[in-house]
This record gives C-alpha cells, sequence and structure tokens, in this order.
C-alpha cells in the first residue's frame, strides 16, 4: 500500500497443514505445514524444511500463527514463533479450557534479514498426546507478510 510516496512490494506467504500433528505431553514440537494458501517470494518449501518461513526480502514483518488444539481440560497450551532455531519472537500459553477446544493465535512484528526464518513451536501440558487438527482456513495457518 503506497504511503508517503513509498510503495511497499506485496511479499508473503500464508500456509497450512492438511492433516493434524500430535503434540506429546511435554515436548516441544515444531509444526510441520503441507500447503500453501499464497507464497509470493519463495518464502516456504514444501519438501525441505516445510515448517520454516525464509526471509527473502529484508524488512519489517508481520508474522502470525493460529491454531486449534484437541479438546482436553487439563494443563496449559504453548505456541511460539521461533526466529532462526534459537530465539523466540512471541509465545502465549493460556490454561487448557475445560468447556471447548482450546484456540490459539499469535502474532508478532519483526524486523527479518534475507536468509532469516521462524517457525511455530508447540508445546502442551495435558497429560498425553494432544492433536492439533485442521478446520477451515484457519488452523493450523502460518502466515508471514513485509509491511516495510
Amino acid at each position: 500500500m503506497p504511503q508517503a510516496g513509498i510503495e511497499v512490494p506485496d511479499i508473503g506467504a500464508r500456509v497450512y497443514h492438511s492433516a493434524s500433528q500430535v503434540i506429546p505431553h511435554i515436548a516441544t514440537t515444531t509444526l510441520a505445514f503441507n500447503s500453501e494458501r499464497w507464497d509470493t517470494d519463495t518464502i516456504h518449501d514444501l519438501v525441505i524444511n516445510n515448517s520454516r518461513l525464509t526471509c527473502k526480502t529484508a524488512g519489517k514483518y508481520l508474522i502470525s500463527a493460529s491454531v486449534e488444539w484437541a479438546p482436553n481440560a487439563v494443563g496449559y497450551r504453548q505456541l511460539v514463533l521461533f526466529l532462526n532455531g534459537g530465539i523466540n519472537i512471541a509465545m502465549v500459553n493460556p490454561n487448557a479450557n475445560a468447556i471447548a477446544t482450546t484456540r490459539i493465535t499469535i502474532s508478532t512484528v519483526y524486523n527479518l534479514a534475507i536468509n532469516d526464518y521462524v517457525e511455530v513451536l508447540a508445546y502442551q501440558t495435558s497429560g498425553g498426546n494432544l492433536n492439533i487438527n485442521p478446520a477451515g482456513n484457519w488452523t493450523p495457518e502460518f502466515m508471514i507478510q513485509r509491511i516495510g
């Protein structure tokens, strides 16, 4: 969108996973994304490191992810946006919902350099395995969009 005479190109990607992913009790798990809604800058690879969105054009990015956990009232759930395999850039960890599924959306704005990559990590403390299930056009989804 042009602002003050500066045009920001449409650079971004939105990816999702079309099957349930099992998240073990107290084990951090990197989510995979096997399908793309769009990718305007070869940010995502469906075969190699399909958990990653990799910056190909440096800039300021809006990064977000959404998941829905299978129903379970025990413990808490955690979602992390993880930069370059070692830096948490956003984290949310709500308690489980005793009445309905636990849904989490996480987002941040972050400056990325070329070849920086972001992944989504999931963690839970239900006492057993717990699925992140696909539903509609919003879970599990992972998105990156250059905003400046």
